[in-house]
């Protein structure tokens, strides 16, 4: 008698087996998630807006699910609007080498939330090998992202940089002018959700003439903006949807600023304080305390003018008036960096020292800050984890 053999098969998986086996797949995915990540989205934003700057940064490093969850873009942009202000330092450490000790530019994230009392521990940035020296000039910070000058051999590059993800990207160069030429500002339209860079002619460009270019990040091609010939005397600030800059239209003085989503330029009133036309750098054009301000810097003295009404001339006020023949800020020019929520005012100094002023005593302190012997900019930056890659697809 022939024996059958017997053919071992498992059977048909149903439709109702094959969900309950992704189910549990799904669940124990789940579970070997971090437990953190498989909160409620809200809530997670709610225990990240608590952690400091550092320790968020720091976060990224953790394991592939926190970093994938700190890098979309839409979470992000509801933690960055909540996200607290630092102030990003370019700093000159002293790096002992075998020969002796060198000084190499390296930026630095500090917390502003401080009692300014002593030594602060800085973060290191790490620098994007895209930068061709240590002599990178910081134009403007917006939405966390950065518009730098590479300076080299009397030559300019200019690069938007994420210092955060350690990201960068090269802006290409117009034809018939250098940036050397020019004054750039940056800014960022929310109704088209495009990032822009202009470009302003200075006065004492090699054509002589006024003129303004727009590029939008992602594209290649520069426009010339046609109707409105001014020279710019300063960087570009970026608030309220505009980029401002200091300048010259004809014989008139004035803020002029550019609508980043119409490409339009509209003038401002100036403060009403003396305008000396031959020395300009002593006008510095910032934002403080979500206004546009004007700090003057005199032989004697600092003002800070604030537009409290915006395009208002009449909301110009004068919020701060720095002496500087007293106390320990002897230094003929420094510039006011930030108010911090406690109403204390961040100065770095021509000495490269970072201060501390109390207005309501007119007193101030050092700010120490580890591992920086030596600081040659600073400004106000609230950081973001949002990769360039999406801002271009964007």
């Amino acid at each position: 008698m022939e024996k059958s053999e017997v053919c071992l098969s498992h059977p048909p998986k149903s439709i109702h087996g094959q969900a309950k086996q992704e189910e549990e797949e799904k669940e124990e995915k789940h579970d070997k998630q971090a437990y953190i990540l498989q909160l409620p989205d809200h809530i997670i934003v709610e225990i990240f807006c608590k952690i400091p700057t550092k320790t968020l940064i720091l976060c990224q490093c953790v394991c592939k699910d926190w970093h994938r969850f700190l890098s979309d873009i839409e979470f992000m942009r509801g933690l960055f609007s909540r996200t607290h202000t630092c102030l990003l330092v370019q700093g000159n450490p002293q790096i002992q080498c075998p020969w002796g000790w060198q000084i190499k530019h390296t930026h630095f994230l500090v917390g502003l939330k401080h009692k300014w009392n002593g030594n602060h521990v800085a973060l290191k940035l790490c620098r994007d090998p895209i930068f061709r020296t240590g002599d990178i000039h910081i134009v403007s910070s917006y939405n966390g992202l950065l518009l730098c000058e590479d300076r080299l051999m009397g030559s300019v590059s200019l690069y938007i940089s994420n210092p955060i993800t350690a990201e960068s990207l090269a802006i290409p160069k117009p034809s018939k002018i250098r940036f050397t030429n020019c004054y750039s500002g940056f800014g960022f339209s929310p109704i088209s959700d495009v990032y822009k860079v202009v470009l302003i002619n200075k006065p004492n460009n090699e054509s002589k003439e006024p003129g303004a270019r727009v590029l939008t990040v992602g594209c290649t091609t520069w426009r010339i903006i046609e109707g409105f010939e001014i020279f710019a005397l300063s960087y570009g600030t970026h608030h309220n949807g505009f980029i401002h800059w200091l300048g010259r239209r004809m014989d008139s003085l004035g803020i002029f600023a550019f609508d980043v989503e119409t490409e339009h330029f509209q003038q401002f009133p100036l403060p009403p304080c003396q305008f000396d036309m031959d020395n300009v750098p002593n006008y510095k054009l910032g934002v403080m305390k979500s206004c546009i301000s004007l700090t003057v810097h005199s032989l004697n003295s600092v003002t800070v003018w604030m537009m409290k009404e915006y395009g208002v001339k009449e909301s110009w006020t004068q919020e701060l008036e720095i002496c500087k023949n007293s106390g320990d800020c002897r230094s003929y020019y420094f510039k006011s960096v930030n108010f911090t929520e406690e109403g204390k005012v961040l100065i770095l100094g021509r000495d490269g020292c970072l201060r501390v002023y109390f207005p309501n005593t007119g007193g101030f302190a050092w700010i120490h800050i580890d591992g920086i012997s030596w600081n040659s900019g600073a400004l106000v930056h609230v950081p973001s984890f949002v990769s360039l890659k999406d801002v271009i697809r964007g």
